[in-house]
């Protein structure tokens, strides 16, 4: 970590988590990272002066508190001023060449052990040895050349004392967390603003009288505070006195809390405030050092929300631009058929000039005994005739497992309506790092496709694309309903780009060129069409395709708006 003036200490040798952590924690503004061997180090060198702020362990996801953290904070008075939460994976590290039945003793932090407990029934023989450190433990046996003994320990340590990963996540939950807390010894307060939620975390004990914890609780319901935390930790010098922590939303100087905390005071004679500060989130972090000017956002938000990402997504695809004022049209068959019916489209869809090329490789249909697509064929003409006419290609992906497959010829991965709410699909196209249009379910709601959304959004993948495509309603009039009120209505919701589809809306040639009007209309980010060069001669949807003449006049229609410039 690049030196400056800020020394930040923290628990462990190089390579422990808590380094992790502070690397995370500081990966935007420069800090020297200092190690010791124990939380109270860390607390005494910062009275002392050696060190500015410490960074301690306080909670884990599977065996809880981190009990000495608590004690050192009301013993000292210190003041929380931030938080971060990383995942914590363990190994089972050896010297090089070490196998598992010469492994005679494990040595790993206490916690670390305990989170790794069912893994560790499996080596009965092992001496289970509990030490300072997890980093440490790996140290010593690259130090000493141990061959009989094991560490549990990160990633980072094994690379840096250059030990090998007998087993890799034996950690006993998958999604263990560790939340560790920056601390000073100076009273420090920040003040109070929009970035992200704020929350306070107090100590108190209470009166030897029946009732007083319940009593001191109930002040918390009484202004309808939101209490995230209540854990408590022997007195130390008063036999069975307790002090009680709690973690509560709100800044401690907004008058909620300050009429809750002085009547708790006043019931209890000891109430400490620990410190208020942001947070964590692990997605759009905010930044305390944000530039006054800067837009604020709510990061306990959905990640679909404008109140989480206030600027509109702006996706771009070879050169096409989605989102952010543009009017994109994708068109082309409903499925590809062949070479000459793929390239004969392609060619009216270049020609009158839409933007991306669609055709099915994989199309699931109502009967078992329609046409289902080529398949892998299928994505090889679809990418041909796209580099043919120099456009992006998107394509339908229709299960898990394909999705590696088809993100190699498509460069969007359409979901369609049949699997809106396709959980595993959603999951691992948000693993992957292609666009995915996602079309709206024939009897979803509105927020069921924006949460369908948020799955791919959570994975990592921050390109997704809604489709408004109609949903079924009792009219037969047309193939389905088109909810025209939510395009405005995603708009008010979501900075995610909003397309429609007329052509599933509708299912009429004659019908699709005032809906697509409509659509761009009232607001929408672009629209997709089925374009054929025989629509007669269609495998699928034949009766909505728009024929070279029908495309033409929609386009012509869609220029006349100005929407292309």
């Amino acid at each position: 970590m690049e030196k400056s003036s800020l020394k930040v200490g923290y628990q462990g040798e190089k390579g422990a988590y808590s380094e992790t952590a502070l690397h995370e924690l500081f990966k935007e503004t420069a800090a020297e990272a200092v190690p010791f061997r124990t939380s109270y180090e860390v607390v005494d060198a910062m009275k002392k002066g050696r060190i500015d702020v410490g960074l301690l362990p306080i909670d884990n996801s599977i065996v809880g508190n981190i009990t000495h953290t608590y004690d050192l904070l009301v013993e000292n008075r210190l003041t929380i001023t931030r938080e971060i939460i990383i995942p914590i994976h363990h190994n089972l590290l050896v010297f090089p060449g070490v196998q598992s039945d010469q492994i005679r003793k494990i040595y790993s932090h206490p916690a670390a052990i305990a989170q790794c407990e069912v893994f560790l029934r499996g080596l009965p023989l092992a001496e289970i040895i509990p030490t300072y450190d997890t980093a440490g433990s790996a140290k010593m046996i690259a130090d000493k050349k141990l061959t009989d003994t094991a560490a549990i320990a990160g990633d980072r340590a094994a690379e840096l004392y250059g030990l090998e990963k007998l087993k890799q996540q034996i950690e006993d939950y998958p999604h263990n967390q560790t939340r560790f807390v920056l601390i000073s010894s100076e009273n420090i307060s920040y003040k109070q603003d929009d970035l992200a939620p704020w929350k306070t975390t107090i100590v108190f004990n209470t009166l030897d009288q029946p009732g007083m914890l319940y009593k001191c609780l109930g002040v918390i319901e009484k202004y309808n505070l939101n209490m995230t935390m209540l854990t408590s930790r022997p007195h130390k010098t008063e036999p069975w006195k307790f002090n009680f922590f709690a973690e509560i939303d709100g800044h401690a100087e907004s008058e909620t809390l300050k009429k809750a905390f002085e009547e708790i005071r006043g019931m209890t004679g000891f109430l400490h405030l620990l410190g208020s500060y942001h947070r964590y989130e692990a997605q759009g972090l905010y930044s305390l050092e944000a530039a006054a000017g800067e837009k604020r956002i709510n990061v306990t938000a959905p990640l679909y929300s404008l109140e989480r990402h206030p600027d509109a997504t702006v996706i771009r695809v070879d050169g096409v631009q989605i989102g952010g004022g543009t009017f994109t049209v994708i068109a082309g068959p409903c499925s590809v058929e062949g070479r000459h019916q793929m390239i004969e489209s392609a060619k009216i869809s270049k020609e009158q000039q839409a933007h991306i090329l669609r055709g099915g490789a994989f199309k699931p249909r109502t009967s078992p005994y329609s046409f289902q697509g080529l398949g892998e064929e299928g994505l090889k003409l679809l990418k041909e005739a796209g580099r043919q006419y120099n456009m992006p290609v998107i394509t339908e992906v229709i299960a898990p497992e394909d999705v590696e497959l088809v993100a190699s010829y498509s460069d969007i991965l359409q979901i369609g309506a049949r699997n809106m709410q396709n959980f595993v699909l959603l999951q691992e196209v948000g693993r992957c790092k292609k666009p995915v249009f996602l079309k709206r379910g024939m009897m979803a709601t509105v927020k069921e496709l924006l949460l369908s959304a948020e799955y791919i959004l959570a994975k990592g993948n921050a390109d997704v694309i809604l489709c408004e495509r109609g949903i079924r309603t009792f009219e037969t009039a047309t193939r389905n309903t088109l909810d025209i009120s939510a395009i405005p209505l995603l708009k008010e919701k979501t900075h995610l780009p909003v397309f429609v589809d007329p052509s599933h809306a509708t299912g009429i040639p004659s019908l699709i060129e005032p809906v697509a009007k409509a659509a761009a209309a009232i607001g929408a980010d672009g629209i997709m069409v089925e374009v054929h060069f025989n629509p007669a001669a269609a495998l699928s949807d034949a009766d909505q395709a728009l024929s070279e003449k029908q495309f033409a006049s929609l386009m012509a229609s869609l220029k006349k708006m100005q929407l292309f410039m």
